[in-house]
């Protein structure tokens, strides 16, 4: 089994895959999950990823595993087996996201990247309806899911002067790509993202503000996006009711990537201090916790 190999410090995928195929050949999908202290066999979005109609594409998979605890060998064995082109990556000291995804990203050959979570249940159509939008729409460079919390649509939404606000109604199809924001994952971006554009994850940022910062950077470069048909239900921390512990933690890590995502935006970054500010005090009285406060 292969290593990731490391790569220079230049960004770009090795080639696209659409460059050494016929126009009948298979689009090369290249479908990186990451894992946190949970295993393969665990994993609802291995597991639901497994039962996809993976034959609509030439799918590689990368594991990136950022657990303190290697995965057991005989789980990445039967992963192996399932799938013609794959890697397993461990690294217990936690990579970023954003590192991870830059090189991944740029030490492999593909037309489009799937990016996903460990908690993700994909919907057993999801490679039918995303083969038929990339048939569609070919000069599209990125698709995204509907992703829902207790079914309100958390992505994609719109970013409103300096934050992200929820729609009200579901679009599909494709549509402006300007101040529209969207988590990543089940994510699908065209390898001209990174080959034409140069994009690249802001790696200043190690968990949120990751796509928040990709999208604002996106739509400098393309000026359309596809918001596919298919919901994905999804949970995450700052949607649900930790413990104050938790939230200060995830709070802290969310304030501190605002300065950095809106570096070329001085009114939004003067506009989100204040805004963070009031998040702060309505933090400290709910949870009648003074840390938030500091």
């Amino acid at each position: 089994m292969k290593n990731i190999e490391k790569k220079p410090s230049v960004f770009h995928p090795k080639t696209t895959a659409t460059s050494m195929k016929t126009q009948f050949s298979k689009p090369k999908l290249l479908v990186l999950v990451v894992l946190y202290k949970k295993m393969i066999s665990e994993s609802p979005t291995i597991s639901t990823l497994l039962l996809q109609h993976r034959d609509l594409f030439e799918v590689e998979l990368v594991i990136w595993d950022n657990s303190p605890e290697k995965c057991p060998e005989a789980q990445i064995h039967e992963l192996e087996k399932e799938f013609g082109q794959f890697q397993y990556r461990w690294t217990a000291e936690n990579t970023w996201l954003s590192k991870l995804y830059n090189q991944v990203l740029a030490a492999h050959t593909y037309d489009y990247a799937l990016l996903l979570d460990q908690d993700t249940e994909i919907p057993s159509y999801y490679f039918d309806k995303l083969s038929e939008a990339l048939f569609k729409s070919p000069k599209v460079a990125l698709f995204l899911p509907l992703v829902l919390h207790k079914e309100k649509v958390v992505s994609p939404g719109s970013w409103v002067y300096f934050k992200g606000k929820h729609w009200k109604k579901i679009k599909t199809g494709v549509i402006p790509a300007k101040n529209v924001l969207a988590i990543t994952s089940g994510m699908v971006i065209s390898a001209k993202v990174f080959c034409t554009h140069q994009m690249k994850f802001d790696e200043r940022l190690s968990l949120y503000g990751i796509d928040t910062g990709f999208m604002l950077n996106f739509s400098k470069f393309e000026k359309q996006l596809c918001v596919l048909p298919i919901k994905f239900d999804h949970d995450t921390v700052l949607w649900s009711n930790p413990s104050a512990d938790v939230m200060l933690g995830r709070f802290r890590n969310l304030k501190s990537t605002w300065p950095k995502i809106l570096s070329d935006r001085p009114v939004a970054r003067m506009l989100v201090y204040f805004y963070s500010m009031a998040v702060s005090f309505k933090l400290a009285l709910k949870y009648q916790d003074a840390r938030f406060l500091k």
